[in-house]
């Protein structure tokens, strides 16, 4: 079954001091691109979070946020410096003895002194922090690996839809270009008798070698018999475990370019319609094709 490339997922892991927790994005690119952002004191963890992205996804743009919270909810804790606090103290109070004062000295205009309250990004242990972004991690993977299996799902159905119609339409230029030697010759016919004006007759045998090389020159078998393939390959490769978003767009672009040679040979209105309806399908399997893994 085939999997989109566009999902968004997220997990998350609590343990005694800290929460982690893992938001993953990803988009439609020719190869695997992975982006981490996350605090600098856990940097150190980047290449882990990409190997084990790289065992589930093999192609797209990911793009990956973590987050680490104390358990009071903040990414930072505070610290006090009560030594500090102490030595202020001291100064403060003796500066109010030097000046007479009998006014108790306020505790905030202690803690607002700079340095006594400081803040302080949550304290990384990378051994257990591992095991909890491992675990957020792993159930945002679980997730999205979910929701592209469904959006690739859909995609499926979509792909089953237009290909079974572009089937239809190489029935019907099949069976409107057998007719097309005949289309030729008369065409061929009512040209010749214009231009001679009933001067001369018209040689049947020259007429005929006229026509049969009018007729090789618009001949589309080979075209029709290619796109029959190129579709019978793409249902194949649909249903392959590897994934197949490189070889469903070069099938694609193949299926363009049988219709689009189908189109320029052909001189019959009727025949260049079911064409072009057939190459806005392909066209609409091409777009679809760059979000499939």
């Amino acid at each position: 079954m085939i999997h989109s490339m566009t999902a968004f997922a997220r997990g998350e892991a609590q343990g005694d001091d800290k929460t982690i927790s893992v938001e993953i994005r990803s988009v439609n690119h020719r190869f695997c691109e992975i982006a981490v952002r996350m605090p600098r004191p856990w940097i150190a963890l980047e290449e882990k979070i990409k190997n084990r992205i790289r065992q589930s996804v093999s192609r797209g743009r990911v793009d990956v946020t973590v987050e680490v919270r104390s358990q009071g909810g903040s990414s930072q804790v505070y610290e006090a410096d009560a030594a500090l606090a102490r030595n202020y103290y001291e100064a403060v109070k003796e500066v109010h003895e030097a000046l007479g004062l009998s006014d108790p000295i306020p505790i905030d205009s202690i803690i607002r002194l700079n340095g006594v309250i400081n803040a302080s990004s949550v304290k990384p242990d990378l051994e257990s922090d591992w095991s909890l972004l491992e675990q957020a991690l792993s159930q945002a993977l679980e997730t999205l690996s979910s929701m592209r299996e469904t959006e690739g799902a859909a995609l499926y159905e979509d792909f089953l839809g237009r290909l079974k119609k572009l089937e239809e339409s190489l029935e019907s230029v099949s069976s409107m270009a057998a007719s097309q030697p005949e289309v030729h010759l008369e065409k061929l016919k009512e040209r010749l008798a214009a231009l001679l004006e009933g001067a001369a007759d018209l040689d049947p045998a020259r007429l005929a070698q006229e026509a049969a090389f009018l007729a090789d020159k618009s001949d589309i078998t080979e075209e029709i018999v290619r796109a029959r393939s190129h579709i019978a390959q793409f249902r194949d490769i649909l249903d392959q475990e590897e994934p197949p978003g490189r070889s469903l767009n070069f099938l694609a672009q193949e299926l363009h370019r049988e219709f689009s040679t189908m189109g320029s040979k052909s001189s019959d209105a009727g025949l260049s319609h079911v064409v072009v309806a057939a190459k806005a399908e392909v066209e609409k399997i091409r777009e679809q094709v760059q979000n499939v893994e």
